[in-house]
């Protein structure tokens, strides 16, 4: 019966019915065009949100680099969070569930994640009884602290108990990017949107054709407003988080891109810097009250970048203020500053505890700061180190 139907479809609508065949036989040939031809994305991984700006696909176990050098595997769990293998994570636990948020610092760019802190804090804690869930990304700062806390409340329904906040110094930078940003309204269907242009993007030849047209064209366009003449992958990666900022004159600068020196130049500070730090303030009191409205603890970490031991800025501008707002909002501090500071009287510790050529700790760094977090951490939980060690 189907067969003779379609016989008399083919009678009546030839032409119709052949252009649906070539059509067909269009999309196979593209999909496996696509299969073979579309190369691997080192940032495949990341991922655009409608409500909380980017962050991690969830379920992906991939080989990434940071310097384009040397590479490193990234998994993530159910949630998006980067994690040490692919897992489900229950939104409900009964263990003391801690949720880490922060920028490339907490993400843990260029490292396995056995030597993050997150990952070391689980090698170092009594998993029996806590556990501690990853949810930075790379350009991160308050305002997404915020809205991507807000989001895994009531949206996810994640339940945790208390919320560490590693604040950078580039996060003054990154608010003023964010400034214009907004949560999209229909956020069901701007992720379904956007799932199916990743979809896409990753399996049809002729879509990541067209997209990546796009994406060059986007790129030079940055490259072009921030009048940057080298161009590296760390760049590259960054330009898709400032698509929206259209502020030429920041981006000219190179002042700007210079953000560790924004707490150390005065007239930079005043022309930028005081700015960031006030959206900081802003959406860092919000995250303190959505906290307090679920009944869940708030500590905020800050750490020295490279330049800040360099010119022994020990009580830098950052240290005042967040130590200032940690006392007013009587909220956790855990001041990483004193401890880097102290070890670079023994020795280099721009050498040995960071990565080279970059901001970032590398494994011993990483191990420092743990140790640091923890100490906070029994304050609150005098049973959380693993054998009471």
């Amino acid at each position: 019966m189907e067969n003779k139907k379609s016989k008399r479809f083919f009678t009546k609508y030839p032409r119709t019915f052949l252009v649906m065949l070539v059509l067909l036989f269009y999309i196979l040939l593209d999909f496996l065009l696509g299969f073979f031809v579309i190369p691997e994305n080192p940032n495949q991984f990341r991922t655009y949100h409608p409500y909380y700006h980017h962050g991690l696909k969830p379920n992906m176990c991939v080989q990434t680099t940071w310097d384009a050098v040397n590479y490193y595997r990234i998994c993530t769990n159910s949630l998006g969070f980067r994690d040490d293998k692919i897992r489900t994570v229950d939104p409900e636990s009964e263990k003391i569930r801690f949720l880490i948020i922060g920028d490339s610092h907490t993400e843990g760019v260029g490292l396995e994640y056995k030597d993050t802190f997150s990952g070391k804090l689980k090698q170092m804690s009594d998993t029996s009884k806590f556990e501690f869930l990853n949810a930075g990304a790379v350009s991160y700062s308050p305002k997404l602290y915020y809205l991507k806390t807000r989001f895994l409340i009531e949206v996810v329904k994640l339940k945790f108990d208390h919320l560490l906040v590693f604040i950078d110094i580039s996060d003054i930078q990154n608010e003023l990017a964010y400034e214009d940003f907004n949560p999209g309204n229909s956020i069901g269907y701007d992720i379904r949107l956007h799932n199916l242009n990743t979809f896409l993007k990753d399996h049809s030849l002729t879509w990541y054709a067209v997209q990546d047209i796009r994406n060059k064209r986007r790129l030079e366009e940055f490259y072009k407003k921030s009048e940057r003449n080298v161009k590296n992958p760390k760049t590259d990666l960054y330009s898709t988080f400032f698509s929206d900022f259209e502020n030429t004159e920041y981006l000219r600068d190179k002042a700007f891109h210079n953000i560790g020196y924004w707490y150390l130049d005065k007239e930079v500070f005043e022309k930028w810097g005081r700015k960031g730090l006030t959206l900081e303030s802003e959406y860092m009191q919000k995250l303190v009250q959505l906290c307090r409205e679920n009944d869940i603890e708030i500590s905020i970490s800050i750490h020295p970048w490279p330049v800040q031991i360099k010119y022994g800025d020990i009580y830098s501008i950052q240290v005042q203020f967040w130590s200032e707002f940690a006392d007013r909002y009587q909220i956790g501090l855990i001041n990483h500053f004193p401890i880097f500071f102290q070890l670079n009287q023994e020795y280099n510790v721009i050498k040995e505890c960071y990565q080279k050529g970059d901001v970032h700790w590398n494994a011993k760094g990483n191990t420092i700061a743990t140790t640091t977090i923890i100490t906070h951490l029994e304050k609150y939980y005098p049973e959380i180190r693993r054998n009471g060690k």
